[in-house]
């Protein structure tokens, strides 16, 4: 089911009824809630602003408790401009504004208790993409593919044929969101219309420069047509995880339209989807953050103010490891130990305790953790079923990425159910049963080599019995994830014996690699680089023993011989030299004069701003001043022999056991 919101007061309906598309138009009027003081409520009531239909009074519940308030219904043309108004006005008389930053298709299924592919059955459930019809596009080059046949991807008149042809539900297509708004300018300039859609037109998806989990990102601007979904697999987070299954049911779970979730990122799914579920409750959602941080002594602070643990492993190379993964850890902790705004630190006379933090948490069952149990739920069913069928891998990546963010969340300074002490609770607990696990584990005779927060490696072969015991003293589900043949702790930088949390590698029983922070998993290493490394693997994957250390070494010392030769003697390609990365500043905002820095400006002296998010390739070719060149203009210069060496010599030294 696809819904849009038309600037008017309808709600259009697409959805498909026995293999037919059916369309169907319902009245639809968005209201906002304000609360405050009587005499402030009695003054909105005198209210007269265009788009206005009706004011009443209504008695409403948010997250915790109930409250008066007045119910404003506007057109949905005006709806912004009046919230904005009221707000930016009686903000000051502290009048309290509810369920306004909602996308329409969202309230509007929550209200009518709908949601994306309704189809009779629960709405957490893995979705297939067998009952829809799906046209998907294939990048060939700078073509697209549609069974064989190349198709110019600016050719407006023959993909509008094609649409009209097949009316897909669904249009997957490489390049969309760059190609679409080109098109569409094309079409307007020869004074003809392109559309794809069921109806005629085009919805916008506003660019967008965002900062998360410390760094920009940059999301560009979007068409996607009306009546019908278009995703964009070259831009979409999403898709790239979870596939077309994935996407349909994070859109489902989440009720946001499908063109729509597939440029969202996770957070944003989880939070809309707790929105959906409280409007579905009946709870209003406020515009704001009404409840600052509570005042916490200095002890308290230091006590609470930390993550999870992170434990600091022994650089070398371990043979037989075993790997212990708490089944969404965070997730699960909020479910089972009520974490929500109204049951943290909330007057009540049954409680639990946090651990080390002394927090007091309510045994009245809140809304976060009900809203939360069934995606968690549906997780730890599709982690299940991924072992026997393949086609759950990509739902199960997507919900593994909306149960993360679910816990970040709850810390974030707009969180609509979330609470900075809710946060510091969730990571006590965490510490709690890491260091329970531990214990248990080292009483029982094994050596802990590495831990991050909710993953354990061991030397060894844990037993079920143990896994049993560590799950009744933490009452959160896991299980042995991997076992490795052997797994390598690289050093911190300039450490030799200090190992780095983030960056190992491990051979698994199964033949295949786990990476984490060499250069063949980091966006920036050159291709040859990489390439270099993958080879260097396919010696490693034949290590089985210490006795084998030294002819693998042997052969990895060849191998960087035979890479260093090709590079100093200029039998490298520049493109294959090319180092990615994500800008993260403005040219003028740079202090230190990096490669970069060098690229960056020179972009800027021939008129293109590179914007914070956006990601250029770069060759370095002088290193004392250090200098680079985009990709555009790699054909004018020799890349820095010394460079790149360094860079090879760094990438020998990660793979070397």
């Amino acid at each position: 089911m696809l819904v849009e919101i038309d600037v008017w007061k309808n709600a259009h309906l697409w959805y498909r009824e026995n293999g037919r598309i059916v369309y169907r138009k319902e009245e639809f009027i968005p209201w906002f809630i304000v609360s405050g003081i009587e005499n402030l409520l009695e003054e909105i009531e005198s209210l007269d602003m265009p788009g206005v239909l009706r004011i009443e009074r209504k008695r409403f519940r948010s997250v915790g408790e109930e409250n008066e308030g007045v119910a404003i219904y506007v057109r949905p043309y005006n709806f912004f401009t009046v919230a904005n108004t009221v707000d930016r006005y009686y903000n000051f008389h502290r009048a309290r504004l509810y369920n306004v930053d909602i996308r329409f298709s969202v309230r509007f299924m929550a209200e009518k208790g709908i949601f994306p592919y309704m189809d009779g059955r629960e709405r957490f459930i893995p979705m297939g993409s067998e009952d829809l019809e799906i046209l998907e596009f294939k990048r060939h080059g700078n073509n697209l593919i549609l069974d064989g046949r190349y198709i110019d991807p600016l050719d407006y008149s023959s993909i509008e044929k094609i649409v009209e042809s097949l009316d897909p539900d669904i249009i997957i297509m490489p390049g969309a969101d760059e190609n679409i708004k080109k098109m569409v300018e094309i079409a307007k300039k020869r004074d003809e219309e392109f559309n794809l859609g069921r109806n005629r037109g085009w919805r916008t998806i506003g660019e967008k420069e965002y900062f998360s989990y410390g760094r920009e990102y940059y999301r560009t601007g979007a068409l996607v047509p009306i009546g019908r979904s278009l995703v964009d697999p070259e831009t979409s987070f999403i898709y790239k995880e979870g596939g077309i299954e994935g996407l349909l049911t994070v859109s489902r779970i989440s009720s946001i339209p499908i063109s729509i979730a597939s440029r969202s990122t996770p957070g944003t799914l989880v939070s809309t989807m707790e929105v959906y579920e409280a409007l579905r409750r009946g709870i209003a959602v406020p515009l704001h953050k009404y409840n600052a941080e509570s005042e916490k002594t200095l002890e308290t602070l230091v006590l609470a103010d930390r993550g999870g643990i992170v434990y600091q492993p022994r650089a070398g190379l371990y043979f037989n490891v075993s790997e212990i993964d708490f089944t969404s850890m965070y997730p699960s902790i909020i479910v089972r130990k009520n974490l929500s705004l109204e049951t943290v630190n909330s007057n009540c006379f049954e409680y639990e305790l946090v651990p080390e933090i002394g927090y007091k948490v309510c045994r009245k069952r809140g809304f976060l953790p009900e809203a939360l149990s069934p995606l968690l739920n549906l997780r730890i069913k599709t982690k299940a079923l991924k072992k026997s069928e393949a086609r759950f891998k990509g739902i199960d990546s997507a919900l593994k990425w909306m149960l993360v963010t679910s816990f970040g969340y709850t810390g974030y300074r707009n969180a609509k159910f979330g609470s900075i002490e809710v946060h510091e609770a969730i990571n006590a607990y965490a510490r709690e049963y890491f260091l329970r696990a531990k214990e248990i584990l080292e009483s029982h005779g094994y050596d802990v080599i590495h831990g991050i927060v909710d993953s354990i490696m061991v030397e060894g072969e844990v037993g079920d019995e143990i896994i049993a015991d560590i799950e009744e003293a933490t009452s959160i589900p896991l299980e042995v994830s991997e076992r490795y043949l052997w797994v390598k702790i690289l050093p911190e930088k300039n450490l030799d014996l200090i190992g780095s949390p983030g960056k190992y590698m491990g051979l698994k029983s199964n033949g295949e690699f786990k990476l984490r922070g060499i250069m063949l998993r980091r966006q920036d290493a050159p291709k040859l680089i990489k390439k270099f490394q993958e080879e260097c693997l396919d010696i490693l994957r034949s290590l089985k023993n210490e006795e084998m250390i030294d002819n693998i070494r042997e052969k990895l010392f060849n191998k960087f011989v035979e890479y260093s030769e090709a590079i100093e003697t200029r039998r490298v390609r520049n493109e294959d030299l090319l180092i990615e990365k994500r800008v993260s500043r403005y040219p003028y905002q740079y202090v230190s004069r990096t490669a970069m820095f060098s690229v960056l400006m020179d972009l800027y002296d021939r008129g293109e701003i590179k914007r914070p998010g956006e990601t250029i390739r770069y060759l370095v070719y002088s290193t004392r001043p250090i200098r680079a060149v985009d990709e555009t203009r790699i054909m004018n210069v020799d890349y820095s022999i010394k460079y790149y060496l360094s860079i090879l010599r760094d990438a020998y030294n990660e793979i070397l056991v």
